[in-house]
């Protein structure tokens, strides 16, 4: 039993170290990520709010003419971010103001997919896949893809 004690002891410590080294190194690396995404229903008083993180998937009621901001996270902070309205036929988006490395493309009418384009450390940039929107029957969608 003493024997297993010291075998394990000796392996188990430097394979978990050497784990967490490895996340560590993940997690520092310089690709640029995206850290969730906020959804915020403007044309309603008061206006609800759901942070969005990779993977995750909002259903909302739909209403005719509904307008959504989105705001784009990375890096712990807003980088781009735009407005996301029913035009009664389809859905549209628009960058808000200055926002810039946003872009959406339509989906059929009932389907919006909005990418980012995010820097490394080195400079080069790169276009992620931000948010998938979808509007099915008397249902609205949010989605960010992992």
């Amino acid at each position: 039993m003493r024997c297993f004690r010291t075998i394990f002891a000796r392996t188990a410590v430097p394979l978990a170290l050497a784990a967490a080294a490895v996340l560590v190194l993940a997690a520092c690396s310089g690709e640029p990520r995206l850290e969730r995404v906020d959804v915020t229903w403007v044309s309603m008083d008061p206006s609800p709010r759901w942070g969005l993180y990779p993977g995750y998937r909002q259903e909302l009621q739909f209403k005719k003419g509904s307008a959504f901001q989105v705001d784009v996270y990375s890096g712990g902070k807003v980088v781009t971010g735009g407005m996301v309205g029913d035009t009664g036929y389809a859905l549209a988006f628009r960058p808000t103001a200055g926002a810039k490395d946003i872009e959406s493309e339509a989906a059929g009418t009932t389907g919006l997919t909005l990418y980012v384009t995010l820097r490394t450390d080195k400079g080069d940039a790169r276009r992620l896949l931000c948010l998938k929107v979808e509007r099915r029957d008397d249902k609205m969608y949010f989605e960010v893809p992992k």
